[in-house]
């Protein structure tokens, strides 16, 4: 499976995409109507950056209850 990951700063603003193979990464704001597409120019490509981006977090769904940012303990 290819993977996509997305990492927001504090403010909700994209820091960095990463992902498993070339892709175009567009982002949309209709908040910005003359500047509103825009490609994401500096797209970190390789398996490992995907694997730093997660670094161990659980992985848990857009309906799952709201998480807290410690990581979980393994053993």
């Amino acid at each position: 499976m290819n993977r996509i990951t997305f990492t927001v700063d504090e403010n909700g603003h994209f820091v960095r995409i990463c992902a498993d193979e070339e892709v175009d990464a567009f982002i949309v704001d209709p908040n910005v109507p003359r500047d509103r597409v825009y490609q994401w120019s500096s797209l970190r490509v390789r398996r490992d950056a995907v694997e730093q981006e997660i670094g161990g977090w659980p992985i848990s769904d857009r309906y799952s209850q709201p998480f807290s940012h410690e990581k979980a303990k393994v053993g």
